[in-house]
């Protein structure tokens, strides 16, 4: 009985494997895009200077691999894995228009409008361009982004959760 309290006490609560699994898929994700869909980041940013894409670029490799350390370090209840999620949360927070400005958005339905844009026609809906929908995409990822972020430092925080990790 007493083995099973000390067994249980050394898990992580749901949350921080909630998170951390959040963490994990989130970061793989944006990895294959940059690493598959290079190009089309660079295309989508092209009205930045080549420089300023390529610290961009170079950023987002390291923002998701501080997300599966934070991630990882989390789920093993290590203190530098809370305090990175932290980190990376207020950071989000902070340069959310960073991560999602408008233009790129708007490149990328752009591009969605040249490969997909018959798609409203055969639905019936030939007034229709994926470009119309760039700035709701925008403040929607910019919501969400936002909202995961303030909840991830906001539980990560909490004196009770805080207690878990060494």
């Amino acid at each position: 009985m007493e083995e099973q309290k000390i067994q249980t006490e050394a898990d992580p609560p749901k949350g921080v494997i909630i998170f951390s699994v959040l963490l994990i898929v989130s970061s793989l994700m944006h990895i294959s895009k940059m690493v598959f869909d290079r190009d089309m980041y660079f295309a989508y940013y092209r009205y930045w200077p080549l420089w300023l894409v390529w610290v961009r670029y170079a950023f987002s490799w390291l923002q998701r691999i501080l997300g599966l350390t934070a991630a990882v370090g989390m789920l093993r209840l290590k203190n530098y894995g809370r305090q990175i999620a932290i980190v990376i949360g207020c950071f989000t927070i902070l340069t959310i228009y960073w991560k999602h400005p408008y233009e790129a958005f708007y490149n990328m339905t752009v591009d969605l409008d040249h490969k997909l844009g018959f798609l409203f026609a055969q639905w019936g809906f030939p007034q229709l361009r994926f470009s119309q929908f760039a700035l709701p995409g925008m403040i929607v990822n910019c919501l969400l982004d936002v909202l995961f972020s303030g909840a991830l430092v906001y539980y990560l925080t909490r004196p009770t959760v805080k207690a878990h990790f060494k």
